[in-house]
């Protein structure tokens, strides 16, 4: 892969482990409307589309009323208990400012809700991404291309020579749809075969592997 001028990255199993706090809330709200919780590897495979999509996964429910209700039990514990247990991956800070030292621009797009992305990036990275995307009511969510084009558009990013970085089949389809190149990580929530069938060509185990796919 040539060298990169523009890297985005997605945030949940990428480069924040956020699992723990996302089974403890999730199950949250799930125990208060009556509902069985669920293992946290139940929680890991629902991952990907978006609070919403993970309850209704989680739930095996369909009506919107009780889905909305549950969604915002969960987004109000959450958003008190998102950092008791998420942290950085190891060595994911020091990638973040080997790439900007590189003069690379790096980007946060995710299909968690935006508020608590804005947070969550704030408390663990500072400012270090130059634009930080989390999903938003009236921006279709990944893997539509609609982010990646909100962001080239508002920080004027050449369409052409980016790469996405990320660890679900979700974040492989979405660089797909938008023409970047991907690379999935095999620590986040799912497995590197099934990052494999997803379709990704390169896959890190390690962030100093993540370093050499994206600076050669």
């Amino acid at each position: 892969m040539d060298k990169q001028k523009t890297v985005m990255f997605d945030l949940d199993g990428t480069v924040l482990d956020t699992l723990p706090d996302l089974a403890l809330s999730a199950n949250y709200a799930l125990k208060k409307l009556g509902f069985p919780e669920q293992s946290t590897e139940q929680v890991r495979m629902a991952i990907g589309h978006g609070i919403r999509n993970l309850l209704r996964t989680l739930m095996g429910c369909e009506d919107e009323k009780i889905l909305e209700e549950c969604r915002s039990i969960f987004q109000e514990y959450y958003n008190k208990n998102k950092t008791l247990t998420t942290k950085p991956y190891d060595g994911v800070i020091h990638l973040l400012k080997a790439l900007k030292d590189k003069g690379i621009r790096i980007f946060l797009i995710s299909n968690k809700y935006d508020g608590a992305t804005q947070e969550l990036v704030a408390h663990f990275f500072g400012n270090i991404f130059d634009g930080v995307y989390g999903s938003r009511e009236n921006v279709l969510a990944k893997p539509d291309r609609a982010m990646f084009d909100l962001v080239c558009e508002e920080h004027n990013l050449d369409k052409d020579g980016v790469v996405y970085v990320g660890d679900s089949e979700v974040d492989c389809e979405f660089a797909r749809n938008c023409n970047m190149d991907f690379i999935g990580v095999s620590w986040g929530f799912r497995r590197k075969e099934e990052l494999k069938a997803s379709g990704a060509k390169i896959i890190a185990d390690s962030v100093g592997e993540l370093k050499s796919a994206i600076l050669p």
